[in-house]
């Protein structure tokens, strides 16, 4: 027997509820994927020139099919792109999915991406040389703790076992990169409340959005007989599912004994049990072909943090810039000096005639290596 802490991310806790429930709206989004996508172009743009500049001794090192795997993902994330755009998520459906083929070659990439630091099974076992290090911060830059979470699972068994996987900002820590913990909003809304759909394990999932497990509580006649139904009973973190796919098994510890703060657990405590899923939220975004304002999903690139600086005006520093202007993120590589453009707006017609608006910029990444935080940068 094992004897373990409960969980710190209780579903019984309001804030705990409202966090992952955000956190998988912001997975799922347009624009996180969109920032994936274009943060991998500006990866693939300045591998590919490391390939052509730095001399043979140290490009030998890098995985021989790299840069075409690199471009594969770039195109499979213009394909993705296209269709969540119009509220297609299938793009996240298995084998056939554009997102869900990224896995391969995004993988491929991380496993041999630089062989003297890495052993025979691909693993990497020590730090890479500085150069080399910032072209693999570029790399993981696109990643973002969760992404995968929305894959259908391939053992019929859910994928979020406990909210703390999330929630815990020590589980964005790992040996040799460490992923952007999210920046919440001060004040999270209320989770809807749950709707009457509700499915049980291998059914079909009628919808896209956010299921809750439940058990089923009934009222009684004579204490034995059910009548109507008196609530749900919460039996563990939302999960995401796209329309099609089968509900899944639900995970959980076989418990012996518990406390207010510990449980005791058998050696092997891993069981599976079949499950009621209740729709919590419907996912209908961009069925109508509009991207929203989703700039709450990225507050850590808040005006007052990052370096900004508005079309119009010199640019301070050479690099990367991006802004949420014109209803979707859009990037620039511009030179310092150069006059700061101007963003161009969304419009669901890609035939209509480009419209310009002004914009604030936000520094993402300095060429020269500097800080792009205006707190560092002035101290």
């Amino acid at each position: 027997m094992i004897t373990i802490e409960k969980t710190k991310y209780p579903m019984t806790d309001e804030q705990v509820r409202r966090k992952l429930f955000w956190l998988l709206q912001r997975l799922s989004s347009y624009t996180l994927w969109q920032r994936k996508r274009d943060t991998w172009a500006y990866f693939t743009q300045q591998y590919e020139q490391a390939l052509k500049t730095w001399p043979e001794e140290i490009t030998k090192g890098f995985y021989s099919k790299g840069i075409i795997r690199a471009y594969e993902v770039l195109r499979l994330y213009e394909e993705g792109l296209s269709e969540l755009a119009v509220g297609n998520r299938q793009v996240w459906q298995r084998q056939t999915g554009a997102f869900h083929q990224l896995f391969r070659p995004v993988s491929l990439i991380r496993t041999y991406f630089y062989y003297p630091c890495h052993n025979e099974r691909g693993g990497q076992e020590e730090a890479y040389p500085p150069e080399i290090e910032i072209l693999n911060k570029l790399k993981i830059a696109a990643e973002f703790k969760g992404d995968n979470l929305l894959y259908p699972p391939h053992d019929n068994v859910c994928n979020i076992f406990d909210a703390e996987y999330l929630l815990n900002p020590e589980n964005y820590r790992h040996h040799f990169r460490t992923l952007p913990y999210p920046v919440f909003p001060k004040d999270l809304p209320p989770v809807p409340e749950s709707c009457d759909i509700i499915i049980k394990t291998d059914d079909p999932v009628p919808c896209d959005g956010i299921w809750e497990p439940v058990k089923i509580q009934y009222n009684h006649k004579l204490l034995v007989i059910k009548t109507d139904i008196s609530g749900f009973k919460n039996l563990g973190p939302y999960n995401y599912f796209i329309r099609g796919m089968h509900a899944p098994r639900q995970d959980y510890y076989d418990v012996l004994i518990e406390s207010d703060t510990e449980m005791v657990i058998p050696d092997d405590p891993i069981r599976y049990r079949d499950v009621h899923w209740r729709l919590v939220w419907e996912d209908t975004r961009y069925c109508d072909g509009i991207i929203p304002d989703e700039s709450e999903y990225f507050l850590d690139d808040a005006s007052g943090k990052r370096i900004t600086c508005p079309s119009g005006e010199p640019c301070p520093h050479s690099g990367h810039w991006a802004t949420i202007a014109g209803g979707h993120q859009q990037f620039i590589d511009i030179q310092a000096g150069q006059l700061m453009p101007e963003a161009t707006k969304y419009q669901s017609n890609i035939y209509a005639d480009e419209f310009h608006l002004p914009a604030i910029w936000s520094l993402l990444h300095r060429d020269d290596g500097g800080s792009v935080y205006i707190k560092l940068v002035d101290s």
